[in-house]
């Protein structure tokens, strides 16, 4: 009989006054998780009950930490650094959603061929409101995964996101970047150039919209286009990219190949800890994102950026 889950699986969760929804997302995952298996949780100085509701379940599988309020991309990255050695699969949750039954063993069945190299499986989501009802399934990327999308956007979602053993290595190098805003980019990025990454178009959690969401998807093209704008706006989003670009190259340079180091030098340059994009970015024939509206805003963005016109604000996240 094949083996359905991973010997020793880890779910990492960074929690932030999430006490509104965390109970249901919790049982959601103990239902699936294995005897031996743990559920990493570390709170980001969370001010209401989340801590207290965590404590509450009083079940061995939870390991909770508290801790100061860092931000959710340097949190999970903190739970990644501290993840045990025997995890042959980490995967990743946020506090708001509901797991559907069979997520475990999806994404084991999807990562187990691939045990020798690193890889990276995310998936879709069913979006749902507040009270669970469907709004719709997020569709397929038209492109795929690649190395050169991720230099330039993220098509993982973070809480749809399992690594196996190789793939926790690798990240685990790097440590907590200071550089890196978004944990499931990142993840994203350093996979893609070193392993593989798998995209499941079906759904195996419900992705819960609600008005604390930090970006969220949104109900229909509206609803995401608007929230996408949203985030732009408020985040320096050309800054985040960059910056994980420069940590990609400062951690990661000596274990590429010809063709990525290429890649790299022909359309950004690095100076001490900083990257910074061409101008054959903006104007060459290279593609990179996933849709032709996608790839024209990112090349405005990038030409902003090149004339000091991108707004830098000054917010952590």
């Amino acid at each position: 009989m094949a083996e359905v889950v991973p010997k020793r699986i880890i779910v990492l969760m960074s929690t932030y006054n999430g006490a509104r929804f965390i109970d249901e997302q919790i049982r959601s995952i103990l239902e699936q998780l294995p005897e031996n298996g743990l559920l990493m949780v570390r709170d980001d100085g969370s001010r209401d009950s989340t801590v207290n509701q965590i404590k509450a379940f009083t079940d061995l599988r939870i390991r909770l930490v508290c801790g100061e309020n860092m931000g959710f991309a340097r949190s999970f990255l903190t739970l990644l650094s501290a993840a045990p050695q025997d995890a042959e699969m980490l995967m990743f949750s946020d506090q708001d959603d509901v797991w559907l039954p069979d997520k475990i063993s999806r994404a084991w069945q999807a990562l187990k061929p691939l045990a020798a190299k690193p890889a990276l499986y995310c998936g879709a989501q069913m979006l749902v409101d507040e009270a669970l009802r469907p709004l719709q399934v997020t569709p397929p990327w038209p492109r795929g995964p690649s190395f050169s999308s991720a230099l330039s956007e993220n098509i993982v979602t973070g809480c749809t996101a399992a690594i196996n053993r190789p793939a926790i290595e690798l990240l685990q190098r790097a440590g907590v970047p200071e550089g890196v805003r978004f944990h499931d980019w990142w993840f994203y990025l350093v996979v893609s150039a070193f392993g593989t990454v798998v995209v499941d178009d079906e759904p195996t959690l419900l992705y819960r919209q609600h008005g604390a969401n930090l970006i969220g998807h949104g109900a229909g093209w509206w609803g995401r286009q608007t929230q996408v704008l949203r985030f732009l706006l408020k985040h320096d989003w050309v800054g985040i990219l960059l910056g994980q670009v420069a940590e990609l190259n400062m951690r990661y340079a000596d274990r590429m190949n010809a063709e990525q180091r290429s890649l790299l030098s022909n359309y950004f340059s690095f100076i001490e800890r900083r990257a910074s994009p061409k101008w054959r970015l903006v104007f060459g024939l290279h593609r990179w994102r996933q849709t032709l509206v996608q790839e024209i805003t990112f090349r405005i963005l990038m030409a902003l950026h090149r004339l000091h016109l991108w707004p830098t604000p000054a917010r952590r996240l």
